[in-house]
């Protein structure tokens, strides 16, 4: 019996109560009594008695009827007479009818005992029916459920996890796997899991070509059932305890023909229980991964006009800021950049003037703090300008060498450890040259952050990635500095948002810009413990640097 159907949706009382009445009466018997049995747990419930008040046999007795899986009579030890049948279906003794009498020198003949059988099959052959619609019903339901759950949420890692919780929950699974075609490398990356003992080794792994089921339905492209892994060759061991498993392909298709549609995951299943999945599961894990597939498809529709839109309004906020800082350069360059000029003049006036040695150097001494500000001011609205000012055309450049650049420009201090620890097969990268002010502003503000610090140590590391099947490059910058509380954190790519030693100016467009090019950046951090900024790039898929085959090099710099 399945565990999520109750034995009230398969075995109606009256008509059990119908049962033993017949039984009693056509053995012209004492009283009778129905058992319903668990054959995974040895439960056995009482569920219809006529004339019995109490049970005149034990548990010893009942299981010795379930072993023997045929009709069955045996005398007890106060000389009373018991007739027993079983009720088998899916291969398993799940019923016992029972006739007891306590008259003396009572026997039940051949007829009795063909009787109680045929009574006891057609309860089967009901309750075995019924146990289907019962399923039926509750596994509609769910799917039902599933396809509310899957059209109500359009973020894609929700999506996977919910598609695979509300698959095991259809089939009463313990663990799964949800796993992704990532069609340049052709592995089947894993992106969801359910159940218990999922450790980092067991989410790691990755099934090869001619290995593991999930592999199979992949290169197929067809449901895989299997009713004891023990004994299956295609599986691969990831949980000791499981014995039986279901696996169906995710296949897109415009027209809605299968055959013809494009392979992009496999669902795969796992109970405890043998034999635990049928054909009917195989059907409904078909129907919902129809659903699952259409779900993907739209979350990921939606990622990529959210990725579209953020460039978007990253582009338009760099138009806009662009023009507000040209306007300001050229508005505070017409205000003072005549002031150097003019302290000059004033200076060259002064010295042809007769005044007492103190005055002249007081007049001195505040001319050259008026072209000191003034000069800091100029400097100042050139480098909020020249970002915007950059007009150099995208191209594509090899991350770790600039990288490099913006070590060997940046003034680090000689008690900073430098670590590099760089993929050396990266793909380049389609990106403007302002990229190499970003990572010489990180590693500067890297180094400032670990003023005054025991342990100075400077982390870069270069990483391809697979995002949605496509080729990024991640950038880790790290220090062990004074780190950032978490209100900090929250604020920290506002515009103008202060800082110790800086406007808050340099963040914000650190952020505009990447995100302008396609990525992202965050920023990870807790006070007393140093910062880690992660930069995320859209690879350039033209051309690679040396061979696909991905390294890792861990050097000093």
């Amino acid at each position: 019996m399945h565990p999520n159907i109750a034995s009230t949706d398969i075995l109606d009382p009256n008509l059990l109560q119908s049962v033993v009445r017949q039984a009693t009466f056509q053995c012209r018997a004492e009283g009778s009594g129905f058992y319903l049995c668990d054959p995974e747990r040895g439960h056995k419930i009482l569920l219809a008695t006529q004339n019995l008040p109490k049970e005149p046999w034990d548990e010893v007795l009942l299981k010795e009827i379930i072993d023997s899986r045929q009709a069955f009579v045996k005398t007890l030890p106060d000389q009373s007479v018991l007739m027993a049948a079983p009720l088998v279906w899916q291969e398993a003794v799940r019923g016992l009818l029972i006739v007891f009498d306590r008259k003396p020198g009572r026997t039940f003949s051949k007829r009795d005992i063909a009787l109680i059988q045929s009574l006891a099959d057609l309860t089967a052959s009901v309750a075995q029916q019924n146990e289907r619609l019962a399923r039926m019903t509750a596994q509609f339901r769910t799917l039902h459920t599933i396809d509310v759950a899957l059209t109500s949420s359009l973020e894609l890692d929700h999506v996977l996890n919910l598609i695979l919780e509300k698959a095991a929950e259809l089939v009463d699974a313990e663990h799964g796997s949800l796993r992704h075609l990532e069609p340049e490398t052709g592995h089947l990356a894993l992106k969801a899991h359910y159940g218990k003992g999922w450790t980092k080794e067991k989410m790691a792994y990755t099934p090869r070509i001619g290995q593991g089921i999930a592999r199979w339905v992949a290169e197929k492209q067809r449901p895989y059932l299997s009713p004891d892994v023990r004994k299956d060759p295609l599986n691969v061991v990831l949980f000791e305890d499981m014995r039986s498993s279901i696996s169906v392909p995710l296949l897109y298709s415009l027209d809605g023909q299968l055959q013809k549609g494009e392979f992009i995951g496999v669902l795969l299943l796992e109970s405890s229980r043998p034999a635990a999945f049928d054909e009917q599961d195989v059907e409904l894990l078909e129907a919902l991964a129809q659903e699952a597939v259409i779900a993907i498809q739209n979350a990921t529709q939606l990622q990529k006009l959210k990725a579209e839109q953020e460039r978007r309004l990253a582009a338009e906020k760099w138009a806009v800021m662009g023009q507000a800082a040209t306007a300001l350069a050229h508005r505070i360059n017409n205000l003072l950049g005549v002031v150097p000029v003019s302290a000059s003049e004033v200076l060259q006036m002064v010295a042809k003037m007769n005044l007492s040695e103190a005055d002249r150097r007081w007049v001195q001494s505040n001319l050259e703090r008026i072209n000191r500000n003034a000069q800091f001011i100029l400097k100042l609205s050139e480098t909020l300008f020249r970002p915007f000012k950059e007009s150099s055309p995208s191209t594509r450049f090899d991350v770790n060498r600039l990288l490099n650049e913006a070590l060997d420009s940046a003034d680090i201090p000689d008690d900073v450890e430098i670590v590099c620890d760089y993929d050396k097969h990266l793909p380049l990268v389609n990106c403007n040259l302002l990229l190499l002010d970003i990572f010489l502003e990180l590693i500067t503000n890297a180094c400032k952050a670990m003023q005054r610090r025991r342990l100075r140590r400077l982390e870069i590391s270069s990483r391809s990635e697979k995002i949605d099947g496509l080729p990024w490059i991640r950038i880790n910058i790290s220090d062990t500095g004074k780190g950032m509380s978490p209100h900090h954190l929250d604020h920290l790519w506002n515009l103008f948002q202060p800082s110790d030693d800086g406007l808050g100016f340099g963040l914000w467009w650190m952020q505009t810009f990447i995100e302008r090019q396609g990525g992202t950046i965050e920023c990870h951090s807790q006070p007393d413990n140093g910062a880690t900024f992660i930069i995320r790039l859209p690879a350039s898929v033209t051309r690679f640097i040396g061979s696909r085959f991905k390294g890792s090099e861990v050097t000093n710099c």
